[in-house]
C-alpha cells in the first residue's frame, strides 16, 4: 500500500513539472520580444546647417603706445583714462628746463654764426675776406643751424601729442616718475570703428574664398539675440604653423549705442551656400559618432518598413567640430537615418523601430 502511494505522488510530480513546462512554451511563444525602440536624425536635408561659428576677439581699428622718443622726469600727465582725444592733442609733458635751456645757447651760437657769415659774404667782393675764409664761416653757420635745429626737436620731444583721434584705453604710468625713451605712457584706440579677428580652418577658408554669399555675423552674451553683421577686412596669406588656421579681420558695422568695446569675446558666425550640407559636406551630432580600435564609426538605420530598420555600422572620416556639429568627409550621404541614442546596445543586423527627426 505505501509502495503504491509513492509511486501515485512521483507520477504527480512528473505531471505537475510536463505542464508547467508546456505552458511556459507556449507563453514564450505568444509573446515575442519586440524590437528596440531607437532614435534617429535625418542628416542633410535642412540648409540651416549651412553655417559654421568659431571664436572671434574685438580690436579697435587703430591703437597705438604712446611715448616719448627721450627719457625724463614726467610733469604734466593731461589725458586721463576715457578721456577722447582728437589728432594733434598735447597729453603729456616731461620737464623741459633743460632742453629750454639747450635751445637758448644754441640759438645765440647760431645767431653769432649765421651774422659772422653774412658779414662775410658783404666783404668778399672787396677782396677783404678771402674765399676759403668765407668758405670756413658758411659752414660754421650751417654747423650751428643743424645744432639749434637739433635743440628745438629735443624741446619739441617733451610733449607727447597724439597721432590720431581716438580715447585714452590705459595709461601706465604715474606723473613725476622718471621715464626712460619709448617707455609706453598711453595706450591710445580708434574705437569709432571696430574689428573682429578669427582664425579660421584651412578647410573653411579654401571653400569661403570661393563663395561670393558668403554671410559673416557677430554675436555677444552680453546682447542675447542680437547678430552684428562684419564686413572682410584683412585676411592672412599664410596660416598659422601651430594651428594650420588663417587670422582674418571683420569690420564691426556701426553697434549705435551698445557698449561694445576692444578685448570682448565674440561668436562668429560664416554662412554660405558652400556650407550646406552636400556628400562632402555634412554634419552630425558629435555624441552620434563612435569609436574604436579601427577608427571612427556611426550607426545607420536602413529602413525595412515605415517603422522597422535593420542597423548598420557604418565608418566614417571626421573633420572638424563646428556650430552645425562635427563634419562628415567621408562614409554618410544626405538622407541617411543616422541613430542618435541608445548605440551602446546596438549591433550590425540588429532589427529596430525607428523614430524620425528632422536635424535642427
Amino acid at each position: 500500500m505505501l509502495t503504491c502511494r509513492v509511486l501515485h505522488s512521483a507520477v504527480l510530480i512528473i505531471t505537475s513539472v510536463l505542464v508547467v513546462s508546456c505552458g511556459n512554451d507556449e507563453q514564450s511563444l505568444a509573446e515575442p520580444v519586440s524590437p528596440r525602440l531607437v532614435r534617429t536624425l535625418v542628416i542633410g536635408t535642412d540648409n540651416s546647417t549651412a553655417w559654421q561659428e568659431f571664436p572671434g576677439k574685438v580690436e579697435a581699428l587703430k591703437m597705438a603706445e604712446l611715448s616719448f622718443r627721450t627719457g625724463g622726469e614726467l610733469s604734466a600727465l593731461i589725458a586721463r583714462e576715457g578721456d577722447e582725444i582728437q589728432q594733434g592733442d598735447v597729453v603729456a609733458n616731461l620737464d623741459d628746463r633743460d632742453q629750454k635751456i639747450r635751445l637758448r645757447a644754441r640759438e645765440k651760437e647760431f645767431e653769432q654764426a649765421n651774422g659772422d657769415y653774412q658779414r662775410g659774404l658783404s666783404l668778399i667782393d672787396s677782396g677783404s675776406i678771402s674765399r676759403s675764409d668765407l668758405q670756413k664761416l658758411e659752414a660754421s653757420a650751417s654747423t650751428a643751424k643743424s645744432n639749434f635745429e637739433a635743440a628745438q626737436r629735443d624741446l619739441d620731444a617733451t610733449r607727447l601729442i597724439a597721432p590720431f583721434h581716438g580715447w585714452i584705453a590705459v595709461r601706465h604710468v604715474e606723473n613725476f616718475e622718471e621715464v626712460t625713451a619709448m617707455e609706453p605712457i598711453y595706450t591710445l584706440q580708434d574705437i569709432s570703428t571696430l574689428t573682429v579677428k578669427v582664425d579660421i580652418p584651412e578647410s573653411v577658408m579654401i571653400r569661403a574664398r570661393r563663395d561670393a554669399d558668403l554671410t559673416v555675423t557677430a554675436s555677444f552674451d552680453a546682447f542675447s539675440g542680437k547678430a552684428f553683421r562684419l564686413a572682410l577686412n584683412e585676411v592672412a596669406t599664410r596660416a598659422s604653423a601651430d594651428t594650420n588656421t588663417f587670422e582674418v579681420t571683420f569690420s564691426l558695422e556701426n553697434v549705435g549705442d551698445l557698449n561694445i568695446l576692444p578685448g570682448m569675446s565674440a561668436s562668429v558666425r560664416l554662412q554660405s551656400p558652400s556650407m550646406a550640407a552636400t556628400k562632402e559636406n555634412l554634419f552630425a551630432p558629435p555624441a552620434a559618432i563612435l569609436a574604436d580600435a579601427q577608427g571612427p564609426y556611426a550607426f545607420i538605420a536602413v529602413a525595412s518598413t515605415d517603422k522597422l530598420a535593420n542597423v548598420e555600422l557604418r565608418r566614417v572620416s571626421v573633420g572638424v567640430l563646428t556650430g552645425a556639429g562635427l563634419q562628415i568627409t567621408d562614409g554618410l550621404n544626405p538622407g541617411d537615418l543616422l541613430i542618435t541614442a541608445g548605440m551602446s546596445k546596438l549591433q550590425e543586423g540588429m532589427q529596430v523601430r525607428i523614430q524620425r527627426e528632422m536635424q535642427e
